[in-house]
C-alpha cells in the first residue's frame, strides 16, 4: 500500500520542472487551506521566523494533508524534539535552518529517521493518518517517503557545504539567501540576487548535485524565481503569504 499524494514528494522532485510551494508565516488553519487550494505544489510552515506556535502549526498541518498537499516544515532550530514534532504533525519535508557543519547535518538525519538510519521516537498518530497508511506501513515507508534539507546561510556552512552534501541520509541543501547575502556582506546588505550571494549558490548547488541531491532555495517572489532555476535550484519557496496579501491588494489598487 502507498502513501498519500502528498507523501509522493521525492518521486516528485525525480521528475523535471521545478516544484514551487507557499511559505506560510502567519498562524490559521484557514489561512493553511486556503494557501493549500492555490496553485503551488505544496505549503511550508514557518516555524522558526514566522508566528506560527506548535498547536497552530498541528491544525494548520491538519488542514494541507487533508488536502493531499505536501507539508513543508522549517523547524525553529536542528533539535531531535523539534524535528520530530514536525514529522509527527505530518510533515513531508523537514528543512532544518543553520546547518554548519556535517556532524549538525548527521544530527538532522539522525532525529529525523527511524532505527536503524536514525533515533527518532514513534508516536506520531497524525502522521499515519496524512500518510493514510496503517502504522506498520507508515513504520516501514516513512524513512523513505519523507526528506529532510539542510540550510546553508552562513560562510561557515559555506566553507563546509561540501563536507555537508556528503552526509548519508540528507536529501537536499536549502539555501537562505536573505540570511547568505547578510553574512557575505558582513551585516551590509540583502541582497538575494547579488553576484556574491549568485556565486555562492552557484558552488552551494554544484555540491548537491554532485552528490545527487536536491537544491532548493527560498526565493520568496517571483522575480527571484528564474535566477535560482538557472542555477539548478528545483525545490522553491515561491511566495509568502504576506507577499500574496501584498500583491493582491496592490492588484485591486492599480485595477
Amino acid at each position: 500500500m502507498g502513501p498519500a499524494p502528498g507523501f509522493g514528494i521525492r518521486d516528485r522532485l525525480r521528475e523535471s520542472g521545478p516544484f514551487l510551494f507557499s511559505w506560510a508565516s502567519l498562524p490559521g488553519a484557514a489561512l493553511a487551506a486556503q494557501l493549500a487550494r492555490l496553485p503551488f505544489e505544496g505549503v511550508a510552515l514557518d516555524l522558526q521566523h514566522g508566528l506560527i506556535g506548535f498547536a497552530e502549526a498541528a491544525a494548520m498541518a491538519q488542514a494541507v494533508t487533508a488536502l493531499a498537499r505536501p507539508l513543508i516544515v522549517r523547524t525553529l532550530a536542528n533539535d531531535p524534539g523539534l524535528i520530530g514534532q514536525a514529522l509527527d504533525i505530518g510533515a513531508s519535508v523537514v528543512i532544518a535552518p543553520l546547518i554548519n557543519s556535517a556532524a549538525e547535518a548527521e544530527r538532522l538525519v539522525m532525529a529525523a529517521k527511524y532505527p536503524p538510519r536514525g533515533v527518532r521516537s514513534w508516536g506520531g498518530l497524525a502522521a499515519v493518518q496524512a500518510a493514510g497508511l496503517s502504522a506498520a506501513d507508515y513504520l516501514a515507508q516513512a524513512n523513505d517517503v519523507t526528506m529532510v534539507f539542510a540550510m546553508i546561510e552562513t560562510r561557515l556552512a559555506l566553507s563546509r557545504v561540501r563536507e555537508i552534501a556528503a552526509v548519508p541520509g540528507l536529501d537536499g541543501l536549502f539555501v537562505g539567501p536573505n540570511d547568505l547575502s547578510i553574512a557575505l556582506s558582513g551585516g551590509e546588505e540583502i541582497a538575494t540576487t547579488g553576484p556574491e550571494t549568485l556565486a555562492a549558490m552557484k558552488e552551494i548547488a554544484s555540491a548537491a548535485r554532485q552528490r545527487g541531491l536536491v537544491a532548493g532555495a527560498f526565493a520568496g517572489r517571483a522575480s527571484s524565481i528564474p535566477a535560482y532555476e538557472r542555477m539548478g535550484y528545483r525545490f522553491l519557496a515561491a511566495a509568502t503569504d504576506v507577499e500574496l496579501l501584498r500583491q493582491g491588494a496592490a492588484a485591486v489598487l492599480e485595477g
